[in-house]
């Protein structure tokens, strides 16, 4: 629960504040809504680090499933089924190969090849 998830906060106070504007059946009342915010996130965040690149946007995107679907005031895990899947940014393409490297990886795959034939040969 440490200061790398401090950011969660504001997301969840969003989603939540649009959850309560909805009037959803159920909802916390005005005086209880600051420690239903706390429990979240201590619910969110026992033994679970989210990473506010790859989690800011599905949290949100969760939150807006939640309004959509969703008659009486959910729960962290409800939240949690609701998050799609993570989207990693694309890797750049490896960097090309020299000619040596090619001609070594040739190399490597003939000799693999030979040894192969010889197995299945049934010679050692």
């Amino acid at each position: 629960m440490g200061q790398d998830n401090q950011w969660l906060k504001p997301v969840l106070a969003q989603g939540v504040a649009m959850l309560l504007l909805l009037r959803l059946k159920n909802s916390p009342t005005e005086d209880v809504i600051q420690p239903t915010l706390e429990a979240w996130y201590r619910v969110l965040t026992y033994k679970k680090s989210w990473d506010m690149e790859l989690d800011k946007v599905r949290f949100e995107t969760a939150f807006i499933t939640l309004g959509q679907t969703c008659d009486w005031f959910p729960t962290p895990k409800q939240l949690l089924e609701a998050l799609p899947r993570r989207e990693y940014p694309e890797l750049p393409p490896p960097p090309p190969k020299s000619v040596e490297e090619m001609a070594q990886e040739k190399a490597k795959m003939e000799s693999n090849l030979q040894r192969l034939k010889a197995i299945l040969r049934g010679k050692r």
